[in-house]
């Protein structure tokens, strides 16, 4: 039986002026064997889910076909599954040797950070709190999280442009877009 696999590269990439990835090579499909979902929009879905780089896109061509993607963040690795045909998750699984305790988990203290003063003109954040995702020398992303637990809204800042973009995760429609 022949490799069933064909690996598609990944990297991050700006997408739609903030985060995400593009596929940066593939292998030609004949077109009805190709999957109703592009590696792209699978991507969409994950990113959705956490933040991070991605490692590795792969998509199985027989059987069950979906795409497999693993994405770190900077404080976990990520395996996804997705459903090829319907872009749902099949299985999304932490890296096991990740340690529990992450930064998600817990609040910080962002009242030094440059965007602070937007968000708080931008969202009332009285019953949120502040969680980071991601913190490197290029952006950083923010969730606000209620009481529950549950992200209310996403924010990311592009630190060389001093750009911010806030999304509420509710609506999915964008609270603001500019610089601060």
């Amino acid at each position: 039986m022949k490799n069933s696999w064909m690996k598609v590269i990944a990297g991050t990439a700006i997408l739609g002026g903030i985060g995400g990835a593009s596929v940066v090579g593939a292998s030609a499909l004949n077109t009805a064997d190709a999957p109703k979902v592009s590696a792209e929009e699978a991507l969409q879905e994950v990113f959705a889910q956490v933040e991070g780089t991605v490692q590795e896109v792969e998509l199985s061509v027989e059987d069950n076909r979906f795409y497999e993607i693993e994405v770190e963040s900077s404080n976990r690795e990520y395996e996804f599954m997705i459903d090829a045909a319907s872009g749902e998750f099949l299985q999304q699984a932490p890296d096991e040797e990740t340690p529990a305790d992450n930064e998600f988990s817990r609040p910080v203290d962002v009242s030094n950070f440059a965007e602070y003063a937007m968000i708080e003109k931008k969202v009332d954040t009285d019953s949120l709190s502040y969680h980071l995702a991601t913190d490197n020398p290029g952006n950083r992303i923010l969730f606000l999280v209620n009481e529950a637990g549950d992200k209310q809204f996403k924010t990311i800042f592009l630190k060389h442009s001093q750009e911010l973009e806030i999304i509420d995760l509710d609506s999915g429609k964008r609270v603001y877009q500019g610089n601060i």
